[in-house]
């Protein structure tokens, strides 16, 4: 049951309603021996970049502060598990982390995260960045994607795209067919 393969414009509208839709993911890091480091993290969508919360003694901050890059993946997998396979969709993504310092770009992270996950308007797990005066140990940080690998389902099974990012990460430059060459 194949249908027809979704145009750039198209792929920007479902990356960005997976990165909206789906709350936990994984986002892996390289700590400072060279080994790989993942983490189970609630990520908030932006458009194609997504906003994620961890604290200043996690070895994930120490290897951001190290080394920006960072790789994630999200994925909708439906309820019927095997039997509604042909409904998942993912995102496999590569970006650079930028840590947010400045309270404008914070609010609107904490806003993306109210936005995305119900059960923060009952929480008071972001107020610390609104006080003045205290030395925080949480920080928000941006992923912005540079590279992807796009699995949709939806179009056929095991349909998958490599997707390059412009510059200012904001849309999607190139897509081509699946490759383990990035």
């Amino acid at each position: 049951m194949a249908t027809h393969e979704p145009t750039i414009e198209q792929l920007e509208t479902e990356v960005a309603e997976l990165l909206r839709v789906e709350e936990v993911g994984a986002l892996a890091v390289t700590l400072d021996d060279g080994s790989p480091h993942v983490a189970t993290m609630h990520f908030a969508g932006e458009g194609l970049s997504v906003y994620c919360h961890t604290f200043t003694y996690t070895r994930k901050y120490e290897a951001m502060m190290r080394d920006p890059r960072v790789s994630y993946t999200l994925a909708y997998q439906p309820p019927g598990g095997f039997y509604d396979r042909m409904k998942l969709r993912a995102i496999q993504a590569s970006g650079v982390a930028t840590f947010l310092d400045d309270q404008a770009d914070i609010e609107r992270a904490i806003q993306a995260c109210g936005e995305q996950f119900d059960w923060l308007k009952d929480s008071a797990m972001f107020d610390n960045f609104r006080r003045e005066g205290i030395e925080l140990r949480q920080v928000f940080f941006r992923v912005d994607p540079v590279w992807a690998m796009w699995n949709d389902n939806r179009v056929r099974m095991m349909w998958r795209q490599n997707l390059t990012f412009t510059e200012d990460h904001k849309h999607i430059a190139e897509v081509t067919p699946y490759s383990t060459k990035s």
